[in-house]
């Protein structure tokens, strides 16, 4: 099936804007013209009116109505430049001699009423009235052309028109123009994105200054490009990042695999050794791989917030608490929780939350004991959980980065399974229920975790 060829869009464009400017002139003209005509035939009816009432007044002379010599002589003076006729059925009393007459019947009715009519004698407009007269029986019509409206057609038409086609001219001229001006910007975002699909991902349309829907549009474009920039960027440092941390136990699995298949194998002690290594880097990627899936996951999950129901956290704070409890018996937990406080969260997307806060602040303490707050309470009008912890702290330059993932807070620790995509993780969820994560902290003291519900 042959595609119809398409017109270029500036040319279609221009074909656009001229019809649309050539009927409006049409319209125009013809309302122009509708008007004066109106306006012509207007004053026309008022001339023959007046025409019509001299004659009826000098008909109420009754010696004038019984000597038709009379009549004839007084119409003749008043009909220079009348056509009239005077008439009972078929008899005339008086007629001018015009052509124009055979082209008029005689009102051969019994009406009595006055009527006035539009006539076309040879394409010009004549006015006609025919109206009962004061003589017993006898009608009158009296044609008079449009004087008006005929000089104008005769003598200005021809200027109108000329006008309508120079406005016809000069219409196509600007629709070409801005056709022009019009696809010229648009060329401007196309060679853009040209450059850009040719992995120059860093070029922007330039802006005109004019702040006009051009300018909206291509803003629009290069903040989009901005985002699209950085989250490449991020994929790149993903990846890079990724490969760094699996390089290091695959090197390890590597070489103590290498080194069995040469002769560790048939020492015992060196056997069971290297096994054990190799299970604890398999067992750090397996945490990675889970991190990375998790990650993903909730990259890709969408929550209604709307459809959310609340709950209370108590219960899932204080269970979560008891099994690190049983686990570890140096951490100290103190708890303040405003038991009212409602959360719109699902339990286990706040349970993965506490895990991840209390994770970290495991990992990351130095001290003989840990201690953890955690903290329920409104703020504002918002509600706040608050995970506090006696730990090494976080450098004052470095809390913006420690939301990024594979980012950890401390790069020489490589042994303690921690791949820096915990908060990575927290961020992405908390930002699911339209809520916030701040980090304060002091280096060898604290780190406080504050993330506020809506």
């Amino acid at each position: 099936m042959k595609t119809k060829k398409k017109l270029p869009v500036s040319v279609e464009f221009s074909f656009v804007s001229l019809g649309i400017i050539t009927i409006i002139l049409i319209v125009y003209t013809i309302i122009q013209l509708i008007s004066f005509s109106i306006f012509s035939i207007g004053h026309q009816n008022d001339l023959i009116e007046k025409t019509y009432s001299q004659i009826n007044l000098i008909f109420e002379n009754k010696n004038i109505q019984k000597d038709k010599n009379q009549i004839k002589e007084s119409m003749m003076k008043l009909t220079e430049k009348e056509n009239i006729r005077i008439y009972k059925d078929n008899d005339l009393l008086f007629s001018t001699n015009s052509s124009n007459w055979k082209n008029i019947k005689l009102n051969m009715g019994s009406d009595n009423k006055e009527t006035k009519n539009i006539k076309f004698i040879k394409f010009r407009p004549y006015v006609l009235l025919d109206g009962p007269m004061v003589i017993d029986g006898y009608r009158i019509q009296i044609l008079q052309e449009t004087d008006i409206l005929t000089d104008f057609i005769e003598n200005y038409l021809h200027i109108f028109l000329l006008a309508v086609v120079l406005s016809v001219v000069l219409s196509i001229i600007g629709s070409i123009y801005l056709s022009k001006k019009f696809i010229s910007r648009l060329n401007t975002l196309t060679d853009t994105m040209s450059n850009i699909k040719q992995n120059n991902i860093n070029s922007r349309v330039e802006l005109s200054g004019t702040n006009d829907e051009f300018d909206k549009m291509n803003i629009l474009f290069n903040s989009m490009m901005d985002d699209i920039e950085e989250s490449f960027e991020k994929q790149s440092q993903f990846v890079s990042d990724a490969s760094h941390e699996l390089r290091t136990p695959l090197t390890v699995l590597q070489g103590h695999l290498k080194m069995l298949s040469r002769w560790g194998k048939n020492d015992k002690e060196v056997l069971d050794n290297s096994i054990n290594v190799c299970l604890e880097e398999v067992n750090r990627m397996i945490k990675m791989v889970n991190g990375l899936l998790s990650l993903s996951r909730v990259d890709k999950e969408i929550i209604n917030i709307a459809e959310v129901e609340e709950i209370y956290p108590k219960d899932i704070i204080f269970e979560t608490i008891e099994n690190y409890k049983i686990l570890n018996n140096k951490i100290d937990f103190k708890v303040n929780i405003d038991e009212m406080i409602k959360l719109k969260i699902s339990k286990e997307h706040l349970k993965q939350l506490l895990i991840i806060m209390i994770d970290n602040a495991i990992k990351y303490n130095d001290k003989g004991v840990v201690k953890i707050e955690v903290e329920l309470d409104l703020n504002k009008n918002q509600k706040c959980l608050v995970i506090k912890d006696n730990g090494i702290g976080i450098d004052e330059k470095n809390i913006y980065k420690v939301t990024d993932r594979f980012y950890k807070v401390d790069e020489s620790r490589q042994k303690d399974n921690s791949f820096g995509l915990g908060l990575s993780i927290a961020k992405k969820i908390i930002s699911l229920y339209q809520g916030s994560l701040s980090i304060q902290s002091k280096i060898k003291e604290y780190t406080k975790i504050i993330i506020k519900f809506n």
